[in-house]
């Protein structure tokens, strides 16, 4: 029978607190039957998978999701210009 090992941590994250952050810390970490770092490594983990899921999820109510499939798989349709517009100098030539 072979045991799974727990994928080696090799990188280190060091941050500075004020003593009361740090006793703060602590506490909630007893509280959550954790270790400090543990804790820490755990929360800062999910308010940055929060924080960045605006950027990588795109939720919408279900009516408003068949609206944009609707609109996405109508036929495109020229619009008026824009082949000039795009044919022109960019932002950075007109400099």
């Amino acid at each position: 029978m072979t045991v799974a090992r727990a994928a080696r941590k090799e990188d280190r994250l060091e941050i500075r607190v004020q003593p009361a952050q740090r006793r703060l810390l602590d506490q909630a970490a007893a509280a959550s039957n954790l270790t400090t770092s543990a804790f820490v490594l755990s929360h800062a983990t999910e308010a940055a998978q929060q924080l960045l899921a605006d950027r990588t999820l795109f939720v919408l109510p279900e009516d408003r999701w068949q609206a944009l499939v609707e609109l996405l798989e109508r036929p495109e349709q020229p619009v008026e210009g824009l082949a000039r517009l795009l044919a022109g100098p960019s932002v950075e030539e007109l400099e």
